[in-house]
C-alpha cells in the first residue's frame, strides 16, 4: 500500500512531537542553551536551541519513507534526476554550518562561504538555474547561464539568512515559514510540480509538530541550525515552484511568498550599513522588536507577524495564477497596506532628512571606529596563549567605548581555570584590570554607572567582568551591550582554550 501525502504529513508532525523532547533533553544536558542574560534576548530562562535537529531528523525520516514507498518520490530522490535527493543532502550541510555556529560562533565570512558552496552544489546537482525571469505582464529579463547560476545561489543563501534574522520571538520563524510554504505547496500542486508539493507539505507537518514546543512559552528554540535549515529548504522550494515552461522563472511569486522575512532582512542590511556597522551586527530594530516597542505583547507581536505572513502568502498565490485588472488592484492594495505598516513601524520617516541626516553621519563615523576597535580586540584575544595580555585587549575596548575602568575576574576550580556553572560562589584566581589613563583624580558618584557580566561557555563559567562608566549615563544601550558581548565571547573562547591545555593561574 502506497502512503498518501496526508498520512506522511501527519506522520511528520508525530515524529517531530516525539523527537523534540529528546533533543531538548540532550541540549540541556550538553549546555546548548540560549542564555537570557544577553542583550537582545526576550526570554526569561535558559532555553535549549537545537530544535532544528528535531525538524530535520523528522523531515528526512518521512522523506525517506516516501522515497521507499512512493514511486514518484523514489525517482526524484535517487533516480536519474535526483532533485529531492540533492536538496536533502544540501540541507544536512546547511544544518552542519548552523550547528557549528551554535557551538562555536563561526565568523560571518566563514558561514557565508559554506552556505554559498552548498547552495552552488545544490543548484548544479538539482538543476535549479534558469534562463529567463518574467514579471507578470511587465516583461521578462534574459540571463546568461553563469549569472542565473549566481542568482539562484544568492536566493537560497538569502532566504536561509532572512529566516535566521527574523527568528527572534517564540514560534515566529516557524510560523512565518509555514505561511510561505502553504503558498508554495498550493502553487506546486496547481502547477503539477510533484516534488514541490510533497516536500513543502511534509515540511509543513514537521514544523507544525515543532510549534507544539516552540510556541509561546517556548521550551526549545530553532537555533541557527534550525532557522538556516528551514530557510534553505524554503529557498529551494520557492525556486522550484517558480519554474514555468521553457526554463522561465516567475520573479514575483517567491518574493511575495516570503515578503516579510525578505523585507526585514533588506531593511536590516540597509539600516546597519547606513550607521557604519557590519550588516551582520545584531540589533533590536527588526519588525517584531518595533511591534513590541509600539506596545504589543510578545504573543500579540507573533500573531501580528503571522497574520502578515499569511496575507503575503495569499497575494503570492494570486500573483502566480492571476491576470488582469483584478490582480493589479490586489497589488496596489497590498503595496499601500505594506507602506502604511512600515511607516507605522518607523520606516520612511521624513524627519530623517535635515538634522537627522547630520546626526546619522556622526553616528556612522563613531560606530565604524567602535566596530573596528571591537574587531581588533576579538582578534587579539584569539591570538593570546595566556591571561597576561588580556589587559591590552580590554584597553582597546576601553579607548573605543570610553569607560572609566574595567575589571575581569577569572574563576578557578581545583587550581584550574574555570568552574562548573552550577557553583554559586567560585574561587577567583586571577584579576585583570584596565583604567583610562586620562581620567585621574576623584569623581562625583552621581556620574558613576556600573554594569557586570558573566564570562561563560557552554559548560563552564570562566569569570565575570565589571565596567565602570563616568559619562553620566544611567543605562547601557542595546548596541553597546551587543558589542561588549562580542568581547566576552572572545574571552570565554580564550579561557576555554586555556582550560583544555590545563592552564594554571
Amino acid at each position: 500500500m502506497i502512503p498518501s501525502i496526508y498520512s506522511l504529513f501527519v506522520l511528520g508532525a508525530i515524529f517531530t512531537c516525539i523527537i523534540t523532547p529528546i533533543i531538548r533533553h540532550l541540549a540541556m544536558r550538553k549546555g546548548f542553551v540560549d542564555c537570557p542574560q544577553r542583550a537582545r534576548k526576550v526570554h526569561q530562562q535558559a532555553t535549549p536551541r537545537l530544535g532544528g535537529a528535531a525538524i530535520l531528523l523528522s523531515f528526512l525520516a518521512v522523506m525517506c519513507l516516501g522515497g521507499f514507498s512512493v514511486p514518484q518520490i523514489r525517482e526524484m530522490m535517487w533516480g536519474n534526476n535526483p532533485i529531492i535527493g540533492s536538496i536533502l543532502i544540501g540541507s544536512i550541510g546547511i544544518f552542519a554550518i548552523g550547528f557549528l555556529d551554535d557551538l562555536a560562533r563561526l565568523s560571518p565570512k566563514t558561514k557565508l562561504f559554506g552556505e554559498f558552496l552548498i547552495a552552488g552544489l545544490v543548484v548544479w546537482g538539482a538543476e535549479l538555474s534558469f534562463s529567463t525571469v518574467q514579471f507578470l505582464g511587465l516583461g521578462s529579463i534574459d540571463f546568461s547561464a553563469w549569472v542565473a547560476f549566481g542568482l539562484a545561489c544568492l536566493w537560497i543563501v538569502g532566504m536561509a539568512n532572512a529566516i535566521n534574522l527574523i527568528d527572534g520571538l517564540d514560534g515566529l520563524a516557524s510560523g512565518i515559514t509555514v505561511a510561505g510554504l502553504l503558498a508554495v505547496s498550493l502553487v506546486g500542486y496547481l502547477a503539477g510540480i510533484t516534488s514541490v508539493t510533497w516536500m513543502s507539505t511534509l515540511l509543513i507537518g514537521c514544523l507544525l509538530g515543532f510549534l507544539v514546543y516552540n510556541s509561546r512559552p517556548a521550551s526549545i528554540f530553532l537555533g541557527d541550525c534550525g532557522s538556516l535549515t528551514i530557510g534553505y529548504l524554503a529557498g529551494c522550494l520557492t525556486l522550484l515552484a517558480s519554474f514555468r515552461e521553457g526554463g522561465v522563472l516567475d520573479g514575483i511569486f517567491p518574493v511575495l511568498a516570503f515578503a516579510l522575512p525578505i523585507l526585514d532582512c533588506v531593511f536590516a542590511i540597509i539600516r546597519r550599513t547606513m550607521r557604519g556597522r557590519s550588516p551582520f551586527s545584531p540589533d533590536m530594530e527588526h519588525f517584531h522588536h518595533r511591534l513590541m516597542a509600539k506596545g504589543l505583547s510578545h504573543g500579540k507581536a507573533v500573531l501580528a507577524m503571522w497574520a502578515m505572513a499569511f496575507a503575503s502568502s495569499l497575494v503570492a498565490i494570486a500573483a502566480a495564477f492571476g491576470k488582469g485588472d483584478q490582480l493589479f488592484a490586489v497589488f496596489v492594495f497590498f503595496g499601500l497596506g505594506g507602506f502604511i505598516l512600515l511607516r507605522y513601524l518607523g520606516y520612511f520617516r521624513f524627519e530623517f532628512f535635515g538634522e537627522g541626516l547630520s546626526t546619522l553621519m556622526h553616528d556612522r563615523k563613531s560606530a565604524k571606529s567602535v566596530e573596528l576597535a571591537i574587531k581588533e580586540a576579538e582578534s587579539m584575544a584569539c591570538g593570546l596563549d595566556s591571561l597576561d595580555k588580556v589587559h591590552a585587549c580590554l584597553g582597546k575596548v576601553g579607548e573605543a567605548m570610553r569607560f572609566h575602568d574595567v575589571q575581569a575576574s577569572f574563576f578557578t576550580s581545583n587550581g584550574r581555570l574555570g568552574s562548573d556553572l552550577s557553583l554559586d560562589d567560585p574561587n577567583v584566581g586571577r584579576v585583570v584590570s584596565w583604567k583610562d589613563p586620562q581620567q585621574n583624580g576623584y569623581f562625583s558618584r552621581d556620574k558613576e554607572f556600573v554594569v557586570e557580566f558573566q564570562i561563560s561557555g557552554r559548560n563552564y563559567s570562566y569569570g565575570k567582568i565589571r565596567y565602570v562608566f563616568m559619562d553620566g549615563r544611567s543605562n547601557l544601550s542595546v548596541q553597546d551591550e551587543v558589542l561588549l558581548e562580542r568581547v566576552h565571547d572572545a574571552l570565554a573562547i580564550l579561557a576555554g582554550r586555556l582550560r583544555k591545555t590545563e592552564y594554571k593561574i
